[in-house]
């Protein structure tokens, strides 16, 4: 199956009408790079960005990334990589596809360029939404968004926690903070925010989790995009995160707007906890 967090949410940003530009590390040459070009072109995701190879390196086979996925039947997931300590050189961050005023997101994997990159969205007047940076420094200012897990900070399960660090990083950095806790919802705020804990949607059908963060931060992104207040965007985000759970893989299948409304009308306790 197709998966990486920029394929996962530029799949679901895709699929709701929103129009990507996905950038990312080279995919390779070997015999899984077929498998990836494939997946990218039959979700009709842009590959323009994308390149075989670095520049510069060597002829030759060079691996893929690829991970194996182990669920639980409780839904939860454990993954292992191969490959991606051999992916080669980082991508030509100078020359990627800044626009002024529209949203740029990106993750940490590619740790140096990622941040070279966050600086360079934002000298060039871009938006920008960040996942997975929780390095002691970061290049995080005013008015961008952060998205990351318990799996990396904070603690699985334990809210007054999860609010305290919340809280912190938002002083740190004066940023829209998103700290999703699974099963238990997610501590999200600013400055102009209170941060506090938000319920999660029942899952209608508890499959599989790969991918429901990346689901949540395209969300986020859909409604941010279209000027949606704070509550909606996060209300969008939660539910579409939550049906993703009903299916197995990242992007074998994306909610259709009309279940994810469906899904926030037919909770409107949980929805109405979104205000502030």
């Amino acid at each position: 199956m197709l998966g990486g967090e920029a394929a996962n949410t530029a799949t679901a940003l895709l699929q709701w009408g929103d129009a990507p530009v996905l950038t990312g590390n080279a995919i390779g040459t070997s015999l899984e790079s077929d498998v990836l070009w494939s997946a990218l072109r039959a979700k009709n995701l842009p590959v323009e960005n994308l390149r075989a190879l670095p520049e510069g390196r060597q002829s030759g086979p060079m691996l893929s990334p690829v991970c194996d996925v182990y669920i639980t039947p409780d839904g939860q997931r454990t993954m292992f990589g191969t490959g991606f300590g051999r992916m080669g050189p980082g991508i030509p961050v100078a020359r990627l596809p800044y626009s002024e005023g529209d949203w740029f997101t990106v993750e940490s994997n590619m740790s140096g360029p990622s941040r070279d990159a966050v600086r360079a969205a934002s000298e060039a007047g871009m938006k920008v939404y960040v996942m997975d940076f929780f390095r002691e420094e970061e290049p995080i200012k005013e008015h961008m968004f952060w998205q990351s897990s318990t799996d990396w900070v904070g603690v699985r399960g334990n809210t007054q926690r999860n609010v305290r660090w919340v809280k912190d990083w938002v002083a740190k950095y004066g940023c829209f903070a998103i700290l999703s806790d699974g099963p238990n919802g997610f501590v999200a705020g600013s400055p102009n925010h209170p941060v506090r804990m938000y319920p999660p949607f029942p899952a209608p059908d508890m499959v599989d989790s790969t991918g429901a963060g990346d689901m949540f931060r395209a969300g986020m992104l859909h409604g941010l995009s279209r000027g949606w207040s704070i509550p909606d965007c996060l209300r969008f985000a939660a539910s579409a995160g939550c049906l993703k759970c009903g299916y197995f893989g990242a992007t074998s299948h994306v909610p259709p707007i009309a279940d994810i409304e469906s899904l926030i009308a037919e909770n409107p306790d949980v929805a109405a906890q979104y205000e502030r």
